[in-house]
């Protein structure tokens, strides 16, 4: 899965990007059956915002993150949508 990455206000480098992409990456162990991921980086006066837009069959994912940095923005929103992942892939063995 090639994640897409979406930037506001900003540049980031290919170092970065690679770093998101394996961030999506590793959203494939806590459920195998993701559809598509979409990442967008935005800077405000804050810090940086990242939000990660997870498609898996009959529902959308969403998960934003906050940081002073762009690291530290990507990590919270990963984890918020790892925790949602875990969720929907027990609700779907319950099933």
């Amino acid at each position: 899965m090639e994640p897409r990455i979406s930037v506001r206000h900003e540049t980031v480098s290919e170092g970065t990007k690679e770093h998101i992409a394996e961030s999506c990456s590793k959203l494939e162990k806590f459920y195998g059956g993701i559809i598509d991921c979409e990442v967008i980086i935005d800077k405000n006066k804050q810090g940086f915002m990242a939000e990660f837009i997870v498609k898996v069959p009959q529902q959308t994912l969403t998960a934003k993150g906050e940081g002073e940095n762009l690291y530290k923005a990507v990590a919270d929103a990963e984890s918020k949508v790892e925790t949602q992942l875990k969720k929907y892939h027990d609700k779907q063995v319950a099933h």
